[in-house]
């Protein structure tokens, strides 16, 4: 067996391929490492459709998609014979497909990046017991899988930034007209998400607030003007997160199948890494990465996130200084997702030197 610590692997990859996904990320990541990656997009199988009645079609097309998907990884696995399968999150990824990718000799290693992996449809809970190591990015995921599907194999792996989308970047005029505010949110919208902004909304009526990202227009009429109703992307996220004085950073509450919401998330490390302020739900794994009030501002309640904002909107400078010292923390500790990247390969290099000890002389 071939000594794969010693050379460039060749990784065959299910991530999203546009700047600014997650999983892009590490695919440029496992590249800039050196090493050979062909992408398999969820994108070109499943359309990604809005409209009620064209995603009614998508559900009941649902079955047959995933069984051509299946048929597709396999195949790009018989082709390029790689020394992984790596899987960010893996909506459409079946067990099959991971079983039949591990026969031809593949390490098969996913990462899972969200609360609940049993509110995304039925492949992910069936597969992931199968691959040969899981990573989740929630702390409390790794209990989870073990005790819901039966996932032995995990371990907790956090986000980390993207170098080439989350990092300083100039403003010029346009980029200020666009994106410039007192306080902003981006991100999905959740119950939660939407009662702590309402709050802010009522408490600071005159506060410049901008929220982007996906489903918002099932908040209620009081931050209609404050929606922006769509997202922003790769460095446009970058450029908006540097146009606010304050990015709030509120978690995700649990979903099914979870024992916790989220404690920390992407956002925990992509906003200090663009060298702008981060004011983050105050949680005790949050405090393991950044000092709160050294390298982030945190709040535990809507009261104390409403006096926060007050206090360093009040405080430029207090204000800069802990960006600062936030973006500084970022890159001297390691949290960009090329560490994140080495630790996977790291773990598939074990489990194939494993696998080379166990097979007869």
């Amino acid at each position: 067996m071939i000594d794969i610590s010693q050379k460039p692997l060749r990784i065959l990859a299910v991530a999203d391929l546009w700047q600014g996904s997650n999983a892009y990320a590490f695919v440029r990541a496992f590249r800039r490492m050196g090493h050979s990656v062909r992408t398999a997009a969820p994108e070109n199988f499943f359309p990604l459709w809005q409209r009620k009645a064209l995603r009614l079609v998508r559900r009941l097309l649902e079955p047959a998609l995933v069984r051509e998907y299946t048929s597709a990884l396999i195949s790009e696995a018989k082709d390029l014979r790689p020394h992984l399968f790596f899987v960010f999150k893996g909506r459409y990824v079946s067990a099959e497909a991971v079983r039949a990718i591990g026969d031809l000799g593949a390490v098969t290693i996913n990462f899972y990046p969200d609360v609940s992996f049993l509110a995304h449809g039925k492949y992910i809970p069936e597969a992931l017991p199968v691959y040969d190591w899981v990573f989740t990015t929630k702390s409390f995921g790794v209990a989870d899988m073990q005790r819901i599907v039966g996932a032995r194999s995990v371990s907790f792996l956090p986000h980390g930034y993207d170098p080439e989308t989350h990092a300083p970047v100039e403003l010029d005029d346009e980029d200020r007209a666009k994106y410039e505010c007192d306080v902003s949110f981006i991100g999905t919208w959740s119950p939660k998400k939407q009662k702590l902004l309402e709050h802010v909304r009522r408490e600071m009526p005159s506060l410049r607030l901008r929220v982007w990202g996906a489903q918002w227009e099932q908040a209620r009429p009081i931050l209609g003007s404050s929606i922006e109703g769509r997202g922003v992307l790769g460095r446009e996220y970058a450029k908006a997160i540097i146009a606010s004085n304050i990015n709030l950073a509120i978690l995700s509450e649990a979903r099914r199948g979870a024992s916790s919401g989220d404690l920390i998330t992407s956002r925990t490390f992509q906003i200090p890494a663009t060298g702008a302020f981060m004011l983050h739900e105050r949680t005790d794994e949050l405090l393991k990465y950044f000092r709160e009030g050294v390298e982030c501002g945190c709040f535990g309640s809507d009261e104390e996130m409403v006096g926060k904002i007050a206090h360093y909107l009040d405080d430029d400078q207090e204000r800069r200084t802990i960006a600062a010292a936030g973006l500084s923390r970022s890159i001297e500790s390691g949290y960009a997702v090329d560490h994140r990247a080495a630790r996977i390969l790291e773990k598939a290099v074990e489990i194939r030197s494993l696998r080379a000890e166990t097979l007869p002389a």
